[in-house]
């Protein structure tokens, strides 16, 4: 089978789809062969209607007893794939979009969403939210504090078109625990001064982040939306918040003090103590953000103030 460039490129892709799910992938000539204990899928890449090495395919994995697919980033003809085999799952291009798009997404908001993989390991897998479904929006109670959004399913839908083109929108709110906190700086045991800050931790990455005080909160939203549940406890996030203040405020700092006649300056650090660090709990917040998957990359939005949080452009060999 020669694999040409594109077919290159999308082997790379299911490697990385596949690693998302924890399959192992090992080439075995020029088809991936996919492990997860004891399921087993075999991956085969197809560049153009090659309809001789399909079949060629078809009979070689015929006592195949794993689940079959036949990836491509070609446009298949309906025809083509009524003749398939019952047995042969079929990755398109808009498929392949979709689950990059799901493994970019679970990597910047931390938790595992339905895809295609998860079709070889269960039946009651549930269905994405579309486009279409978000324009029928309800008023879902929620009862914890909520960031308050300024973009709405019209605004997300307008920047996704104008960036990524987007074609599938999902609201999520991404638990965060808030700090406020101040602790004392000191130089060996000399007393420097008081720093004094809110720190966000994402219950979801772990990720620390700046929360602004002026923060406007609401108690439910009127846009249909996933609300995550913690990853971690809030004594898993009071330990990330302590090394984030300890990490931001340690520093080396120069000081120059007089020893007789000479002038010496030595290389001092500066940092708080941990157990004088004060914290103050203000509980679990929720961070509305606008998860965007489209015909060139994804990007995932800060609904409540507007700001990009990542975008991921797609290989050109997908454009």
């Amino acid at each position: 089978m020669v694999i040409g460039v594109l077919v290159s490129s999308l082997k790379a892709i299911v490697y990385d789809i596949m690693h998302s799910r924890d399959f192992g992938v090992v080439e075995e000539k020029g088809l991936l062969h996919c492990r997860k204990g004891d399921i087993e899928v075999l991956f085969y890449l197809m560049e153009g209607l090659d309809r001789k090495t399909l079949d060629d395919f078809l009979s070689k994995s015929s006592s195949f007893d794993g689940r079959k697919v036949l990836a491509t980033l070609t446009v298949l003809p309906a025809d083509f794939v009524e003749k398939l085999p019952k047995d042969i799952m079929v990755w398109d291009r808009e498929a392949i979009e979709h689950e990059i798009g799901r493994v970019h997404i679970e990597r910047v908001v931390g938790i595992k969403d339905p895809g295609l993989v998860d079709e070889f390991v269960a039946d009651d897998y549930p269905k994405l939210v579309s486009s279409e479904e978000l324009d029928r929006l309800e008023i879902l109670e929620v009862g914890d504090k909520i960031v308050k959004p300024i973009v709405n399913a019209s605004d997300a839908k307008e920047i996704g078109a104008k960036t990524v083109k987007g074609f599938r929108f999902r609201l999520e709110l991404v638990p965060h625990y808030i700090y406020r906190y101040a602790c004392a700086l000191y130089i060996d045991e000399h007393r420097l001064g008081m720093q004094e800050g809110t720190i966000a931790i994402n219950a979801m990455t772990n990720e620390p982040a700046d929360w602004p005080d002026n923060t406007e909160f609401v108690l439910s939203i009127d846009q249909t939306h996933q609300r995550l549940e913690p990853m971690i406890d809030i004594d898993e996030a009071r330990a990330f918040v302590l090394d984030e203040i300890m990490g931001r405020h340690t520093a080396e700092r120069d000081v120059v003090r007089e020893s007789g006649n000479v002038t010496v300056t030595e290389r001092k650090k500066v940092t708080p103590k941990r157990d004088e660090i004060v914290l103050e709990s203000l509980g679990v917040h929720y961070l509305p953000v606008w998860c965007v998957e489209g015909v060139k990359g994804v990007m995932v939005l800060n609904a409540g103030t507007g700001k990009v949080i990542s975008e991921d452009y797609y290989s050109k060999d997908l454009s």
